[in-house]
């Protein structure tokens, strides 16, 4: 009852949705904002190399409407999901990393990458953040809530 879902269908219809998401905000005393594969429909949309600059260039946009909702509104809290991509020359390690590249990556002030863990755990891993040390903690999500 307390939650407000929009579904973009494509690029465009996301940005808007974020676009007119301030009246939302005061209207209804909105707290956070979730944005599910904040790259799915840019990733889709713009395909091949030609196209990189101007995805580039909408994404960061993108976020910077989103940072400036924080600005306007400092209790509103923005969290978003990306997706991850695998870099096939790597050998050992962990060869998936979150798609998107350095526009995401400066767009997020706090990053954090879940993982499966061994049976039902689940791993986050802190990879950026400015008032916390790289670090891992493991979780699970049962029917009493987030355990550790």
């Amino acid at each position: 009852k307390n939650i407000i879902f929009g579904r973009a269908y494509n690029s465009d219809h996301q940005i808007l949705l974020i676009k007119e998401a301030a009246n939302l905000i005061k209207e209804n005393n909105v707290k956070l904002i979730v944005v599910d594969s904040i790259i799915g429909h840019f990733r889709s949309e713009y395909v091949g190399r030609g196209t990189l600059a101007t995805r580039q260039q909408t994404i960061n946009g993108h976020l910077h409407d989103l940072l400036r909702l924080t600005d306007i509104y400092p209790e509103l809290g923005v969290v978003l999901t990306n997706q991850v991509q695998s870099k096939p020359d790597v050998f050992y390690g962990n060869p998936l990393r979150a798609a998107g590249g350095n526009i995401i990556a400066h767009g997020s002030t706090i990053r954090v990458y879940l993982r499966k863990g061994k049976g039902e755990q689940r791993v986050a891993k802190v990879i950026d953040a400015p008032h916390l040390a790289e670090g891992e903690a493991v979780f699970s999500i049962t029917g009493n809530g987030i355990t550790d």
